[in-house]
């Protein structure tokens, strides 16, 4: 099969591409194939000293300068419209990140930009405002309800099984999966969920949190990447992905296009354009996760931004696209020509290491030379810490591989997977779920 063509418009030179929130796997994809100088990022004052950003303008020939600003939770990306204009004209805004959405919708709206809307990205960023949104617009939900503390978990679950989640949070940080509930366990989820925190990732001031109970779903997950225009679907893939067992859903892997049958891919499409539909959801990118119920696909939740867990990556890969390219020209109001069918399949693996000191990794060569292996990257070293999975943010790296269907390309990933070894120190207290890495 041919490589399909992607139509790919770099931005004119006397243009800027606006991202709020600083993402180094977007700006790193796309540096060399836009204007040196022509992206601004905006990003909040305490991320910028946390993630050491003051000087992340010389490491891209694409990043002009990077803007401090409040954007989490606040309008303070607003106040820069003007003096963002005056400056040079705005080709686009992109959300660089989770929390950026809102601030990124409002701003492209106020610019007169293509985006999500502000009361479409609002929604995306807060699964109380999505359920609501969805409920009323026909989208399969799990029952759910809004919670203020451990007695709310308690009376919506009864003693049944439950999820409890922050509704505005990011990479299941405080997501729990509950087989029973009692008044010991209510109050034990209730204090891990409302503890969460992401020192990193979010300012230092006062941001808002709300929480949520769910009804538990059961059957395989699914997600769906989807670029959107003037609220039509234009691009559209389904990934499968394995979950780890136990409370915490951190994601082991993904494998995509997913191998469906035609009745099961086209009940994915109906439910996205729903999604859609109900959100009220215009331009932009969508990542939103499903669980396959017996009565079709119920939603687990939806992003507006790109999706991580190197998921832009997997499409390219299959897909033959540069998706980051080809949204910054969405957002800025160009046309696209994307691929309706994958020209192969590719699978990403998360790398487990038992809870302790890192004493060595090994393998890594040995995983890149095997067949189809895209990727092997480690990101823990000896000396390091490895902790039990309780978010995304706990995996000890990653690898990736390609192939010509679904079960070769598996086989490969779970290959290269079981070649890299990284050795801990014992540890006691393995109160968390920790996977293996030689079970799919």
């Amino acid at each position: 099969m041919t490589r399909p063509k992607v139509a790919v418009t770099t931005p004119r030179t006397d243009a800027q591409v606006v991202f709020v929130g600083y993402n180094a796997a977007y700006l790193r994809a796309i540096d060399g194939h836009v204007a040196g100088g022509s992206v601004v990022v905006l990003e909040a004052p305490d991320i910028i000293r946390k993630r050491r950003l003051r000087d992340a303008a010389g490491r891209f020939a694409c990043l002009e300068r990077i803007v401090p600003v409040s954007y989490q939770q606040s309008a303070g990306a607003l106040d820069l419209a003007a003096d963002l204009e005056a400056r040079r004209p705005v080709a686009a805004v992109v959300p660089g990140l989770e929390y950026a959405v809102p601030a990124a919708a409002a701003l492209a709206e106020k610019l007169g930009l293509p985006g999500a809307t502000e009361q479409a990205a609002l929604a995306l960023r807060d699964k109380v405002r999505l359920r609501e949104a969805c409920d009323a617009g026909g989208v399969r939900n799990p029952r759910w309800r809004e919670i203020h503390g451990p007695g709310d978990i308690l009376d919506f679950a009864g003693d049944g099984p439950v999820v409890v989640k922050p509704a505005n949070r990011q990479a299941s940080v405080g997501v729990q999966l509950l087989d029973a509930v009692d008044a010991a366990s209510a109050a034990e989820a209730w204090q891990r969920t409302s503890s969460a925190a992401e020192y990193e990732q979010v300012p230092d001031r006062h941001l808002t949190w709300r929480f949520l109970a769910e009804e538990r779903l059961r059957g395989p997950e699914f997600s769906v990447e989807a670029l959107v225009r003037q609220g039509e679907i234009i691009f559209h893939n389904v990934t499968a992905k394995t979950v780890i067992p136990g409370p915490y859903p951190v994601e082991l892997g993904h494998l995509l296009p997913a191998p469906l049958d035609k009745d099961t891919q086209a009940a994915f499409e109906e439910a996205m354009r729903a999604l859609v539909a109900a959100t009220g959801y215009r331009t932009g990118i969508l990542h939103a996760e499903w669980i396959l119920t017996a009565a079709g696909p119920a939603l687990v939740e939806c992003a507006g931004r790109c999706p991580g867990d190197y998921l832009i990556d997997l499409n390219d890969l299959a897909y033959g696209t540069r998706i980051r390219l080809t949204l910054i020209d969405l957002l800025a109001g160009r046309p696209v020509t994307l691929p309706r069918t994958a020209r192969q399949t590719s699978a990403i693996r998360f790398l487990a290491a038992g809870p302790g000191t890192v004493t060595q990794v090994a393998g890594t060569d040995a995983a890149l030379a095997l067949p189809g292996v895209e990727t092997v990257e480690v990101d823990v070293e000896a000396g390091q810490e490895a902790r039990a999975w309780a978010s995304s943010w706990d995996r000890a790296g990653h690898v990736i591989a390609t192939g010509p269907d679904a079960d070769t390309t598996r086989r490969r990933v779970l290959a290269a997977d079981a070649a890299v070894r990284i050795t801990t120190s014992p540890q006691p207290s393995p109160a968390l779920t920790t996977p293996t890495t030689s079970t799919d």
